[in-house]
């Protein structure tokens, strides 16, 4: 449409002083050491623009078949000025590397075009915040367009990164209430919800990251676990978590039946006392299939003496998949429980035979 616009426009000006120019062409007269040049005012722009796109034309072909370099103009710019482009360069090098550090020092010094300052004060905030220098992270982020969604999304990072969540909700609220389609910050936003341990309004958010897919379906089927059972364990150990309270209600049913939110019930029941229950419910709803995600949440759930029965499950599932990590860490997790610590360590070393990985998830789990 706005093609369309710009022809007709073109057009009428070309019928408006097509016949001006035709009946008043004007007239230029150039002397030179001797030598006298005659022409129409029309004609000399079209013998300059004809020329000039005759030497484009050229220079155009002559690069494609002989490699010639472009052309730069950088030594008209001043030294200090140089450096300061070059620095920009070795900047982004450096990110890209993540040596913050020198990253960091680059920025400081870096100069780029205006379309490109966005990224680096961007990355320059980012670099500080990595090499630890919170004031200059904070200074070049207040250099940003405050009404930027990027900008509001770097703040709530350096303020999570700070540790101060409910700074990072109070930026983010806002924003997302205004664009709750856009994707990055839907996931900053119950990043900090989490983190600040706001878990009825990030049972709220749920339906809202479902419809806009603020994750795919399989990061979600992922992220679930890291929902739903600290949010309904807190809750409920706050006397808060109600599953006929609207933030319950609202989710799907898949949702409310998900292994992620058992765990989180089954927690719940084992923090008040309720361990026989908990046990049981844990029993009913665990698959060998729902292992790999669950264990990080299974682990930190005070059993205590009651995992009798989770055991003889573990047990039989065993028979028939004894090369299986994870089971081999539940009956450590089942042993830890029962106080029988030389067993457990066994148990975990045996699994760590066959998934040498699950001492970083067992570590991160357990911190």
């Amino acid at each position: 449409m706005i093609r369309l616009a710009l022809f007709v426009i073109v057009l009428g000006l070309a019928m408006l002083l097509g016949p001006v120019l035709a009946n008043h062409p004007g007239y230029v007269m150039i002397v030179v050491a001797g030598v006298t040049i005659e022409a129409t005012f029309v004609g000399l722009i079209l013998v300059i623009l004809g020329g000039g796109l005759a030497w484009w034309g050229l220079w155009w072909l002559l690069k494609r078949l002989f490699h010639f370099p472009r052309i730069s103009f950088s030594f008209l710019r001043s030294r200090k000025e140089r450096r300061a482009r070059q620095a920009l360069q070795q900047g982004v090098l450096a990110f890209a590397r993540q040596d913050w550090q020198n990253a960091h020092q680059l920025f400081e010094i870096a100069k780029s075009e205006p379309l490109w300052d966005k990224a680096r004060l961007t990355m320059a905030s980012y670099s500080a915040l990595r090499a630890g220098e919170f004031a200059k992270a904070n200074q070049r982020a207040a250099e940003l367009d405050p009404d930027d969604p990027d900008t509001s999304l770097l703040l709530a990072d350096l303020w999570l990164a700070q540790g101060d969540a409910l700074k990072a909700v109070a930026v983010l609220t806002p924003k997302i209430a205004a664009e709750p389609k856009n994707q990055p910050l839907g996931r900053s936003y119950l990043a900090a919800l989490q983190q600040a341990g706001q878990w009825q309004t990030l049972l709220e958010q749920v339906p809202q990251a479902l419809k806009y897919q603020w994750f795919s379906k399989v990061l979600w089927a992922q992220h679930r676990y890291q929902v739903y059972p600290q949010a309904i364990s807190a809750l409920a150990q706050q006397g808060l978590f109600d599953e006929q309270a609207s933030y319950w209600q609202n989710l799907s049913a898949k949702e409310r039946k998900s292994v992620a939110a058992t765990l989180g019930k089954v927690w719940a029941m084992a923090v008040s006392g309720q361990v026989e229950q908990a046990e049981k419910l844990l029993l009913e709803t665990l698959a060998l299939a729902d292992l790999p995600l669950a264990w990080n949440v299974i682990q930190q759930i005070p059993l205590g003496r009651s995992v009798l029965q989770l055991r003889k499950q573990i047990q039989h599932w065993l028979r028939d998949h004894s090369n299986n990590a994870y089971l081999y860490a539940m009956l450590s997790y089942c042993a830890a429980q029962e106080g029988e610590a030389e067993q457990a360590a066994a148990s975990w070393q045996k699994a760590l035979q066959y998934q040498p990985e699950l001492v970083a998830i067992g570590s991160q789990a357990k911190a």
